[in-house]
C-alpha cells in the first residue's frame, strides 16, 4: 500500500545494513510498481519501509541500495512531475540536466542523462532519458525525506527593466510555441506560472 501521508514522507530513510537486504527491498518495490499503470519510480519509504533503497523502470527495471548522488550537472531543466504518493497532482520542478550515481549493489558510478541520445531524430528516446533522469532525482530525494513539492519551480521576481509596466498596459507574451498580447493584469496569472515570459511591451 503507497503511503499518502506527506509527514510520513519527510523523514530521512536508514542505511541498509546488507546488498541482499536491499535487494529483497527492491523485489518489493518492483512488485508494487507492477500494480501501477503510471508509475515509473517507487522509493521503499513510499511503502512503509524506513530503508534506503529505489527503484526506476523507465528503459529497464533498475534497483539502487543505498544510493547517492555523487555528481551532479550545474544545467537544469523544468519537469512536470506526478508521484505515486500524490495521485492525481503535478508539479514543475527543476532537475539537473544530468546526475552519477553510486549505489551499493552496482559497481562503479551510474549515469543519469537527459542528453543519453545526443542527436537522436527518435524523440521517444529522447523523452525516455528525461523521464528517467527526473525520476532517479525524484526518488533518491524521497530517500532524503524531500517530496516534489519541495522542488517546486518558482517564477522569478520579475525584473522591471524601462518604464514600470501599468495593469492596463499591454504586453507581448511567449511560453516559446505560442505568442499574445494582453492587458498586464490578464497576462499576470500566465507569468506566474513560469511557463510564459513577457517579450515587449505594446503601445
Amino acid at each position: 500500500m503507497i503511503i499518502k501521508d506527506k509527514t510520513k514522507l519527510n523523514k530521512k530513510c536508514e542505511l541498509v545494513s546488507s546488498v541482499e537486504e536491499g535487494e529483497e527491498i527492491g523485489a518489493q518495490l518492483l512488485n508494487e510498481l507492477t500494480t501501477s499503470k503510471t508509475g515509473i519510480g517507487l522509493a521503499a519509504n513510499q511503502i512503509g519501509i524506513n530503508k534506503r533503497v529505489c527503484v526506476i523502470n523507465v528503459k529497464e527495471p533498475i534497483v539502487l541500495v543505498n544510493p547517492e548522488i555523487v555528481e551532479k550537472s550545474e544545467e537544469k531543466f523544468m519537469f512536470l512531475e506526478g508521484c505515486l504518493s500524490f495521485p492525481k497532482k503535478n508539479v514543475k520542478t527543476i532537475r539537473h540536466n544530468w546526475v552519477k550515481v553510486k549505489a551499493d549493489n552496482h559497481d562503479g558510478e551510474l549515469y543519469f542523462s537527459t542528453e543519453d541520445w545526443p542527436g537522436s531524430k527518435n524523440e521517444d528516446k529522447k523523452l525516455e532519458s528525461s523521464y528517467e533522469c527526473a525520476c532517479v532525482q525524484h526518488e533518491i530525494d524521497h530517500l532524503d525525506g524531500i517530496t516534489m513539492f519541495d522542488r517546486k519551480y518558482k517564477q522569478p521576481p520579475l525584473k522591471r527593466v524601462g518604464p514600470k509596466i501599468g495593469r492596463n498596459d499591454k504586453v507581448t507574451i511567449s511560453n516559446g510555441s505560442e505568442t499574445k498580447t494582453l492587458k498586464f493584469k490578464k497576462a499576470e496569472s500566465l507569468l506566474s506560472g513560469g511557463e510564459w515570459q513577457i517579450q515587449s511591451l505594446s503601445s
